[in-house]
């Protein structure tokens, strides 16, 4: 019998990385944001003033990535770029009326969505360490670094 990778780990989270996108993406869209945009809005509303530049440099995405994200969420109203007091070339960030609205619709989306993650593992590892798993991940994340 050939061997299929059905017990790899990078088989495994590359499917639970895509289901998990894709039932965010759904959850995402009943108020108009998706899985790649949501993850902006949570980082300006933490960050106000941060530049496209700092989310560039802090976590791993590709310029162009940024640049588009940011550019859909200013045309749908929920980002203002406004050119930095302190670099006339940085353009900082800040969320708008409406993006401050949608910000506690995305986070009860997303803590809905840990939560289910948290149970269906604890139903079969009682003892399991939100933490640790937490690491692991973003060990993995980086081990191959910005690969964009």
């Amino acid at each position: 019998m050939i061997d299929t990778g059905d017990d790899s780990i990078v088989k495994w989270l590359i499917i639970a990385g895509r289901q998990s996108s894709q039932h965010l993406g759904q959850q995402l869209a009943r108020i108009n944001i998706s899985a790649s945009q949501y993850y902006y809005l949570l980082k300006i509303h933490d960050n106000p003033g941060l530049t496209q530049k700092d989310l560039i440099e802090a976590e791993f995405i590709n310029p162009s990535n940024v640049t588009r994200a940011i550019k859909q969420l200013v045309v749908q109203g929920l980002v203002d770029r406004r050119r930095s007091s302190k670099d006339k070339r940085a353009q900082e960030l800040k969320l708008t009326v409406d993006g401050e609205k949608a910000y506690p619709e995305i986070k009860a989306i997303l803590d809905q969505e840990e939560a289910q993650c948290i149970q269906i593992t604890k139903q079969q590892f009682p003892d399991f360490d939100t933490e640790q798993l937490v690491k692991v991940l973003q060990s993995f994340a980086r081990l191959h670094g910005d690969t964009d």
